[in-house]
């Protein structure tokens, strides 16, 4: 089955737009806000990610290609999951002409807001073939209950 996804080219612009704005007031890089500092911090690259939410929570799934798996931090604080690594890259010889670097390296940092039906002390994180999930369960209280009624 195929999905349809209709073009809208606004968006593409302002995606544009957003990377422009990076290059031109931060050196090419993206700043983040940091709540917890109180202003904020530069990271390298912002890794894409699909939230999705399934009959047992939501699942988010961050393309992180290239880290390795105990580069990576998730943490749920204060109703707000965030999930930050480092990702490495080995240098090339000194003798190497380099004519391409279009791989990003660096820090990098999302936040998400926990929603209020998530059960935020069961979240769990899988990292398999440079995918990131993170699945946040929801909680018992919010899941539907059928009650059966009786006929008298």
């Amino acid at each position: 089955m195929t999905n349809l996804i209709n073009w809208n080219p606004f968006r593409e612009l302002n995606h544009v737009t957003n990377h422009l704005s990076d290059l031109v007031y931060n050196g090419g890089r993206p700043l983040v806000d940091n709540e917890d500092s109180g202003g904020n911090f530069q990271v390298d690259w912002i890794p894409a990610v699909n939230i999705t939410e399934i009959e047992s929570g939501y699942r988010i799934d961050a393309e992180v290609p290239g880290v390795q798996r105990e580069d990576v931090q998730v943490t749920v604080e204060n109703g707000k999951l965030t999930i930050q690594g480092d990702r490495k890259f080995e240098r090339s010889e000194e003798n190497d002409k380099v004519h391409r670097v279009e791989r990003s390296e660096g820090t990098f940092r999302r936040y998400f807001r926990v929603p209020a039906d998530a059960d935020s002390d069961s979240v769990k994180a899988e990292f398999k073939d440079g995918v990131l999930s993170v699945l946040l369960p929801k909680s018992e209280s919010s899941k539907l209950k059928q009650i059966k009624v009786e006929v008298s």
